[in-house]
């Protein structure tokens, strides 16, 4: 997607809807949310079946710092 996508999208999803950032600038975005995207012609990909599962790993292997 290009950068004004990127910036409407996470506007949009933001302020409608409920988003899990995972790493690698992965988004878990409920179904029904991405209507909101395609809605205002706002450009995503979906993850592959096999990417999924590698972004929710990286999150049980990650060391999170808490401050």
């Amino acid at each position: 997607a290009s950068r004004p996508d990127q910036v409407r999208g996470f506007y949009a999803l933001a302020t409608k809807a409920q988003v899990t950032s995972l790493p690698g600038g992965v988004y878990a975005v409920p179904w029904q949310a991405l209507a909101l995207l395609d809605a205002q012609h706002i450009a995503y990909r979906r993850a592959t079946d096999a990417e999924v599962p590698l972004q929710y790993g990286a999150i049980r292997t990650s060391v999170t710092p808490v401050l």
